[in-house]
């Protein structure tokens, strides 16, 4: 056996003992080693195939059950569902788990290319081919459980980056909703640090509080101060709407 060959059967099996921590068992590992081949080194070795079909499949799998999994969440709406999903479903994302994977040093890469300025891309492409490979071996409960395990992950811990953008939401809600009276008025965020170093926002529109939240950060209370209003605002009109029906 050439030492190609020997170097592909251990990053394949590198790749299996990966997904194993996921109670995910590979079974066919022609896929995963085309999942994590980069163009760059099929123009070198000729191999015949590159990672980028397996991309596409799975940039659409994983949107198509990211979608699924929002929709069953009962408590979230059409608005809310998409911006959820612009946050899980995005680059910044993909290369997050991609690296908490280490998946790059498990791909084949020529050695033509600069991976200090080049990996940005790559990361976020081998996430998605593997999801592909995934369904391909195993069918879309493994990709689920794969999700789950990665950027599902920071929507359960709650840390995606802006999942829903409240200040925005509100700010548009009063524009669309004041009176001509109003046309002038500004939101106003009144922030204060507390002693134990967090910080409390009160959210002013008018002379009237509309909403209080706390945080680490500034950016962080006010942010909660403006879901408290928003999701009052909401709650405010679902009841106006029963008492009309």
């Amino acid at each position: 056996m050439s030492n190609q060959n020997n170097k592909k059967s251990v990053q394949v099996w590198d790749i299996r003992n990966l997904l194993k921590q996921f109670d995910i068992f590979p079974k066919n590992y022609k896929y995963y080693v085309e999942a994590l081949t980069h163009n760059s080194y099929n123009n070198e070795k000729k191999v015949g195939y590159t990672y980028q079909r397996l991309e596409f499949l799975g940039d659409a799998l994983i949107q198509k059950l990211i979608s699924v999994f929002l929709f069953k969440n009962q408590n979230l709406d059409e608005q809310q569902m998409t911006e959820i999903r612009k946050n899980l479903v995005k680059t910044e994302t993909f290369r997050k788990a991609s690296e908490e994977l280490n998946l790059i040093n498990y791909a084949f890469i020529g050695k033509g290319i600069n991976l200090e300025k080049d990996t940005l891309k790559i990361k976020c492409d081998l996430f998605e081919s593997i999801a592909g490979a995934i369904f391909l071996d195993l069918g879309e409960d493994a990709v689920f459980k794969f999700l789950e395990n990665t950027i599902l992950k920071y929507y359960y811990n709650n840390e995606l980056v802006d999942p829903i953008d409240y200040k925005s939401r509100i700010q548009e809600l009063f524009q669309s909703n004041i009176s001509s009276r109003l046309k002038k008025a500004h939101i106003c965020y009144q922030t204060v640090e507390l002693e134990d170093g967090s910080f409390k926002a009160v959210l002013h529109f008018d002379n009237i509080v509309y909403g209080t939240g706390s945080g680490k950060t500034k950016k962080d209370a006010q942010k909660a101060a403006a879901k408290m209003a928003y999701e009052k605002y909401v709650y405010q009109n679902e009841e106006g709407n029963k008492e009309n029906e």
